[in-house]
Order: structure tokens, then sequence, then C-alpha cells
């Protein structure tokens, strides 16, 4: 009887540091992730509308170009959902945003992941990644 007690205090512990890490911790919209969500919000408003210079100023070293390559095999992007915002260290964190966008007249859902680092001035955007799989023709 006592091992059916700590077994299931031990999965009602993981279940709450789940609930925990999931809704508080990596929660976009927590108060502690407000400046960066704030940025990814501008960030993809200017990557929308492929403002590269709106997004040089976002950028740690203010070069767009790791975000133009993949930007023009996007498409026409519809929408982005910020998916999860999680602290790696006192001056940086990650975050995972879903982006929706139009090419070859199909809807194409793919992962962009950023690591977002504290500068003087604010947050900047140190690294972006997509999981896009584009292909030169030929």
């Amino acid at each position: 009887m006592k091992k059916r007690y700590y077994i299931s205090l031990a999965a009602l512990l993981i279940l709450a540091g789940f609930i925990f890490y999931k809704y508080y911790y990596a929660n976009p919209y927590a108060d502690h992730n407000i400046e960066q969500k704030d940025l990814l919000n501008s960030f993809y408003s200017a990557f929308r509308t492929k403002d590269y210079g709106a997004i040089a100023d976002l950028m740690s070293n203010h070069n767009p170009q790791m975000v133009i390559t993949v930007r023009i095999w996007y498409g026409e992007v519809t929408s982005f959902q910020i998916k999860e915002i999680r602290r790696t260290s006192a001056t940086e964190k990650k975050a995972v945003v879903s982006v929706t966008s139009r090419r070859n007249n199909a809807q194409h859902v793919n992962t962009d992941y950023l690591k977002l680092i504290k500068g003087i001035d604010g947050w900047e955007i140190s690294s972006y990644e997509s999981d896009l799989d584009y292909k030169l023709p030929g």
C-alpha cells in the first residue's frame, strides 16, 4: 500500500512540474516574458512585410542576412503564433514560433527557433533558424 502511495505521489509531482513548465515557465504570455513577446511580435510583423531594416534593428549583430535567405522561401506569410519562450540563462532565452504561409498554392506550417539575448539596450535576437525545407530548382 505504501508503494502505491509513493508512486501516486511521484506521478502527481511530475504532472505538477509539467503543468508549471508549460503554463508558467515557457508560456509566452507570462509576465516574465512580456519583453521577449513584444520583441517577437515586432520581428514577425517586419518578417511578414519583408521590412529587413526593422529586422536588422532587432538583431544583435544588425545583419538580417540569415533571415532574408529563409524569408524568400516562405512565400506569403499569413500568420504566426509564439508557442513558447523559455529561459536558458539570466541573459538568454529561446523561443519557438509557428509560422503559417502560402507558397506553391498550398498552405504550409513551419517552426522557427530564435535565440534571444539581453543586450545593453534590451532584448535582441542573436540567432534565427527555421525547419523550412527549401530546395533549389533543378
